[in-house]
């Protein structure tokens, strides 16, 4: 007979700028509270499963579906379900509104576990950005590892405010934090999720990363994965990544992908891997350019990671990152998710590098019509040994 196990929901409903393709808002979902083992979670009737390893735990799902239920699984332990209503309504077993003091950024919301009757009405399809994550790459299968001493800071810029959106930057976003998650057992808590920011959100993220980096001195790994526009300096021809409040004509707003390499370098990581899902020669996933003005590509100057950096990037000189429309994702990164979805555990930076860059290339010519080359480059303190290290500290 199962335990009945308790836990204490806290549903943020933080209205995110990034938005779902129906438009709607993202809710954030904060879940808190105490459980004895890994569970799993239900969402809904979509099909949608997370793990769950840690408390607490913060998931995004459109406003629109609410109200949805949540179910929880485990091998030993039975949770009572939680339904997340469109509305608070001031009644046990359902979630109330505490009142917010002024300067308080969003309402919190309280449930408690209590039973619950089903929804009233039958909740919408999960749908975020076209994603099925019980289906084909978006699949991550679940290993029941732990990534200990593993970092993820995830960038997955989309919606520009004045140049043309990233088609599925934020599929490729939040697939690969569900690989991360329920494949090599990161935390939310070891999760830095990004969606379209801005240069000051850039700056903090690297900044939240540099402050685990010195309370582990350094004793980490950190993967760091972007989606989104990349351009050139015309004058320098340096490398920047692109935040959704630039146009592209002016890199003193953009992040130049040197002084990232710089950054990461100081943190003295034990392993660093960068893998972009970007071209950075002013051009766009469907081939146009970022700034219509420019007229045609530039080959931009590599940057040359410093430290423990291995850098596995979508394209070569003034090549375009393409997207893969049939599968909901950039090329590179579909090829990466279907590694890590056929290696699990086995993966490592050598065999990585030669499958994306094996996979692109010839892919991009028979769905794209045109050359894709993904680019490697390697720190020299790693040189002898990147081939052989493994993608996280899995064990």
């Amino acid at each position: 007979m199962k335990h009945i196990g308790k836990i204490l929901v806290i549903a943020s409903f933080l209205l995110v700028n990034s938005l779902v393709a129906s438009g709607a808002k993202l809710v954030k979902v904060k879940l808190t509270g105490t459980f004895k083992e890994d569970m799993e979670m239900k969402v809904g009737n979509s099909g949608r499963t997370e793990v769950i390893s840690s408390l607490p735990y913060v998931f995004q799902i459109s406003k629109e579906e609410l109200p949805v239920r949540l179910q929880f699984y485990s091998p030993n332990y039975q949770y009572l379900d939680i339904t997340i209503p469109v509305e608070p309504v001031d009644e046990i077993g359902h979630i109330y509104l505490v009142k917010q003091a002024e300067g308080q950024h969003a309402p919190v919301y309280y449930a408690n576990a209590q039973p619950q009757a089903p929804a009233a009405s039958t909740p919408k399809k999960k749908v975020v950005k076209g994603i099925d994550f019980n289906h084909g790459v978006n699949k991550a299968p679940y290993t029941g590892k732990k990534s200990e001493k593993t970092f993820a800071l995830i960038i997955a810029n989309e919606n520009y405010e004045m140049a043309g959106n990233v088609d599925m930057a934020t599929n490729d976003g939040l697939a690969v934090k569900e690989y991360l998650t329920k494949t090599y057992g990161l935390s939310e808590n070891q999760i830095f999720y990004y969606p379209d920011a801005t240069y000051g959100k850039i700056a903090k993220a690297l900044r939240d990363i540099k402050a685990v980096a010195d309370a582990y001195h350094g004793d980490i790994n950190l993967i760091f994965y972007y989606a989104g526009h990349g351009i050139p300096d015309n004058a320098t021809k340096d490398a920047f990544i692109m935040p959704v409040d630039a146009d592209g004509t002016d890199t003193n707003v953009c992040y130049s992908l040197t002084r990232i390499y710089d950054q990461l370098e100081a943190m003295k990581l034990k392993q660093c891997v960068v893998l972009l899902d970007a071209c950075f020669s002013g051009a766009q996933r469907n081939g146009a350019m970022i700034v219509e003005a420019r007229g045609v590509a530039i080959k931009p100057k590599p940057a040359e990671p410093n430290g423990a950096t291995v850098v596995i990037s979508a394209t070569s000189g003034e090549e375009t990152a393409f997207s893969y429309k049939e599968k909901k994702h950039g090329l590179f990164t579909y090829f990466l998710l279907k590694y890590l979805q056929e290696n699990k555990n086995k993966v490592t930076l050598g065999g990585l590098a030669d499958y994306i860059s094996t996979q692109v290339s010839q892919q991009s010519v028979l769905v794209n019509g045109k050359k894709q080359t993904p680019s490697v480059f390697i720190a020299d303190d790693i040189a002898d040994d990147w081939r052989e290290r493994k993608f996280t500290d899995s064990k």
